[in-house]
C-alpha cells in the first residue's frame, strides 16, 4: 500500500494537486486494486477503464485483461501515468470526458468487455446511465462509488438508476472501502458494485428507449402518481394513462417508486401501443 508520504511525493514531483472539481480521489491501496481487478476478469477479455487516476487500478487490468482502454478526463495526470504505466503494451490510453467517448468504437471486435471504474459520486448517475444505454453488452460492470450510490443501485425499485440497472444485469455490492484508502480521504466510506449482464433479459420492452423515457418521467415528479407524471411528461391522454396503469399495477395512484422494472416495461409496451402519444 502506497502510504500519504509516497503518493504525495509523486504529485509533488509533477506539480499536481488533486482536482476538487473532477472529484479526485486517488485509490492508494495496491491490495484493493488486485481485489477488483480480479472481479470478473478473464484473459481474453478486454475491459473499460474510467479515470485512471495515477494508475494504481489501470496496472493492475493490464496484467489480468487481454485489452485494457482507460478513459482519464484530466490531461495533466498524462506524464505520471505514462511513467507508471510505461510497461503496459496492451493499454490504451485516451484523454477525454467518458460522457463524450464513442464507447463502441473502442471495443468494436468480437471480444467480451468488462468495465472497472472508480466513480466521483458527482457524476456517478450519468456515467452509469451512459454505460447502460450506450449500446455495449458489457459482461460485467464493475464500480467502486460511495456507499450511498451503492445502496441505491443494488435496490430493485425505488429509484430510476436501481431499475434501469435491474434491467441491464443483477447488481450485487462485492465489499466496502473505508475511506482511509484513498488520498485525499473523502469524507464517506465506499463500496465495490458488480453488475453482471443478465443471461435472460429481466424486461421485454418494444421500445427500449420509449421504456427509459417512461422511467425518467415517473422519477423525473416524485411528488406525482405515475399516471399523473405520464401523461404531464409523454403527453400521453391522461385517461388513457390511467387506464395503463391500473392494468398494469393494479392501482392507479401508484408511484414509480413502488414498480420494478418488468412494471415499467409492460407500461411501456402498452403506450407504444397506443400510436398516437
Amino acid at each position: 500500500m502506497l502510504n500519504f508520504i509516497q503518493i504525495k511525493n509523486i504529485l509533488e514531483k509533477y506539480g499536481k494537486t488533486p482536482k476538487k472539481s473532477l472529484g479526485q480521489n486517488f485509490l492508494i491501496d495496491a491490495g484493493i486494486s488486485k481485489k477488483i481487478a480480479s472481479l470478473g476478469a478473464f484473459s481474453d477479455y478486454g475491459v473499460l477503464e474510467i479515470g485512471a487516476g495515477l494508475g494504481i487500478l489501470t496496472g493492475e487490468l493490464c496484467r489480468v485483461y487481454k485489452n485494457v482502454a482507460a478513459v482519464e478526463i484530466d490531461k495533466s495526470l498524462e506524464p505520471i501515468l505514462k511513467e507508471n504505466l510505461d510497461a503496459c503494451a496492451n493499454l490504451r490510453l485516451i484523454f477525454g470526458d467518458i460522457l463524450d467517448a464513442d464507447l463502441p468504437a473502442l471495443f468494436s471486435g468480437p471480444e467480451k468487455v468488462n468495465v472497472c471504474a472508480n466513480l466521483p459520486y458527482y457524476i456517478t448517475t450519468p456515467i452509469m446511465l451512459k454505460l447502460l444505454k450506450c449500446g455495449v453488452k458489457f459482461e460485467n460492470i464493475i464500480v467502486m462509488v460511495q456507499k450511498e450510490a451503492a445502496d441505491k443501485i443494488c435496490a430493485k425499485t425505488g429509484n430510476a438508476i436501481s431499475v434501469i440497472v435491474s434491467c441491464y444485469g443483477e447488481a450485487k455490492k462485492m465489499f466496502s472501502v473505508p475511506k482511509s484508502n484513498f488520498y485525499p480521504q473523502p469524507k464517506v466510506n465506499s463500496a465495490v458494485v458488480k453488475i453482471t449482464r443478465h443471461s435472460i433479459p429481466a424486461a421485454a420492452p418494444r421500445d427500449e428507449e420509449l421504456m427509459y423515457k417512461v422511467i425518467d418521467a415517473a422519477f423525473g415528479q416524485r411528488r406525482k402518481t405515475l399516471a399523473n407524471a405520464l401523461a404531464s411528461s409523454l403527453g400521453v391522454d391522461k385517461g388513457k394513462i390511467i387506464e395503463i396503469v391500473k392494468e398494469t399495477a393494479g392501482n392507479e395512484n401508484i408511484r414509480g417508486e413502488d414498480l420494478d422494472v418488468a412494471a415499467f416495461a409492460d407500461i411501456s409496451n402498452m403506450i407504444y401501443d397506443l400510436h398516437d402519444f
